[in-house]
């Protein structure tokens, strides 16, 4: 039961609402692709898993919840979805895949779930609103520039006592627009 109606919906750029049956496991790579006019997504908790490009050039998606039920965001899933702002990734979700919310400027809020082990390369790059970021010690696996060109950033915590500054700047880019990051329980000065 895959949501995979690919030629239908691809570029589909007068669609507004959808509602996705609950008889859907797995939402398919790139089904909504380009998907512009598209501005609310309620995703039913019979899915499991947001495809590859799933979303992507979303431009005017504004809302879209993600059940409990899933476990992995694809790569580039949700990648120039540039009205979204609020982003509620569950508890369930282990996996962020690749450029999955890259590009999305007016993401100003997201909470990484502690369920989460790993943030693909660029995964939230160019989130150009976003303000402050918590990274869970679960996670073990985060790419380079994962929130590179993420300009608005002030409040920067790793739960993770291990992260070194050269990982803050293979994750965060050469210029991080932030002085200082938590690491663990100490603050430590970027410019030190």
């Amino acid at each position: 039961n895959e949501f995979d109606f690919f030629s239908i919906f691809k570029d589909c750029t007068e669609l507004k609402s959808v509602i996705i049956p609950n008889t859907i496991t797995k939402i398919v790579k790139a089904v909504f692709f380009n998907c512009s006019s598209l501005k609310n997504v309620t995703i039913p908790d019979s899915v499991t898993e947001i495809g590859d490009g799933a979303f992507s050039f979303c431009w005017n998606l504004t809302n879209v919840t993600i059940p409990n039920s899933v476990t992995k965001i694809g790569n580039w899933a949700f990648c120039e979805c540039r009205s979204l702002t609020n982003i509620n990734i569950p508890n369930s979700v282990t996996e962020i895949g690749e450029l999955a919310f890259s590009g999305c400027h007016s993401l100003m809020n997201v909470t990484i779930p502690n369920s989460v082990t790993e943030i693909g390369w660029c995964a939230f790059s160019s989130c150009k609103s976003l303000k402050s970021i918590t990274v869970p010690k679960s996670v073990k696996i985060i790419g380079k520039d994962a929130f590179a060109g993420c300009n608005s950033l002030k409040n920067v915590s790793f739960e993770n006592p291990n992260m070194t500054k050269s990982d803050i700047k293979r994750v965060f880019g050469d210029s991080p627009s932030f002085k200082e990051v938590k690491i663990g329980n100490k603050v430590v000065k970027l410019s030190d």
